[in-house]
């Protein structure tokens, strides 16, 4: 059965950083789908910590009956995220992984610390989950979120984090940037962009979440 790679993000209203998305798409001459702008409101940390749409959206986009078990689905951001890369060095580098399903890592442990100590790769530079940024099989990410409730109030990153640890079979960390940097708390002299491609430690990332609460990095990408 072949294989489809479906890019998609989650925005509640239009942003400029989602713009810039949809223009590097364009270029690439790939496509992207754009889920959630009905909903006209804030939400996670522009709003009240209410991150439940974006599991909702993507569940339901996941539940789709037109997708196969064995295609790909990558998400990432839409407001704080730069796209980077091409789809074809994405799939490239995605069946370099062991497991269907791979996650952003991050610094620190949020937005439960006291979990630190339940991951394995403790001395990695990004030890720990950001779900800011996923790519996995339609087949195992269903099983993941297999009935999921959506609760507006709902924490993406928490819930992606137990799901993480009861499934460590299927889920795996991108400890070494191979798809994705996240930039809370990085060694900011050791990045660099050159308008084309960001590279970080000899590392080149093909998308880079600005993490955390200061989000002024994005703008060098716009």
């Amino acid at each position: 059965m072949s294989e489809t790679l479906y890019y998609i993000t989650i925005a509640t209203r239009p942003h400029k950083v989602l713009d810039k998305i949809i223009s590097t798409v364009k270029k690439n001459k790939e496509t992207i789908e754009v889920l959630g702008l009905s909903e006209n409101r804030l939400i996670g940390w522009e709003g009240h910590q209410n991150f439940g749409v974006k599991l909702r959206e993507l569940y339901n986009f996941i539940n789709r009956p037109t997708l196969n078990p064995d295609d790909i689905v990558l998400f990432t951001d839409a407001y704080d995220v730069a796209y980077v890369g091409d789809q074809k060095e994405i799939l490239t580098r995605y069946k370099t992984f062991k497991k269907p399903i791979v996650f952003g890592a991050e610094t620190g442990c949020h937005p439960d610390p006291q979990r630190a100590s339940e991951y394995k790769n403790q001395d990695a530079e990004f030890p720990f989950l950001n779900s800011g940024m996923i790519i996995g099989r339609v087949g195992p990410l269903r099983q993941c979120m297999k009935g999921y409730q959506y609760d507006d109030r709902h924490d993406d990153q928490r819930f992606w984090t137990q799901v993480f640890f009861d499934n460590q079979n299927l889920i795996e960390l991108d400890h070494e940037n191979l798809l994705f940097l996240n930039t809370s708390d990085i060694e900011m002299e050791d990045f660099d962009w050159n308008k084309k491609t960001v590279w970080y430690k000899r590392r080149n990332p093909q998308f880079v979440h600005v993490n955390g609460p200061d989000k002024t990095l994005i703008n060098i990408f716009l």
